[in-house]
């Protein structure tokens, strides 16, 4: 399921640019991934829960969402060789697979 730029409205308890240093983070720890696969997904979001990555799930959703709208590119910093839009697609599954379930699920 994607999240769309509807679902991230209102997501906003990130100041300025704090979202970068969550984001770095998770790019730095993909960045000798061959592909950002759901294997790449399952384990990022498996750390996350598991406290392996600096702040809660959703903190991680905030930045995730900020990263998401944010219009510049966000590989300038880490620099791997994952193409933007591989990027930011995989973001987007990270944030499908941290979202709470609905309830009943």
């Amino acid at each position: 399921m994607a999240v769309t730029p509807e679902d991230l409205q209102g997501v906003d308890n990130m100041g300025a640019d704090s979202w970068r240093g969550h984001v770095n983070g998770i790019l730095y720890g993909i960045q000798f991934d061959e592909a950002l696969d759901d294997r790449v997904v399952t384990r990022v979001a498996d750390g996350v829960r598991g406290g392996l990555y600096p702040g809660d799930r959703a903190e991680t959703l905030d930045a995730l969402a900020h990263a998401l709208r944010h219009p510049g590119p966000l590989n300038d910093q880490i620099e791997t060789h994952h193409s933007e839009q591989s990027i930011r697609t995989f973001l987007n599954q990270l944030s499908a697979a941290l979202a709470p379930s609905p309830p009943g699920v």
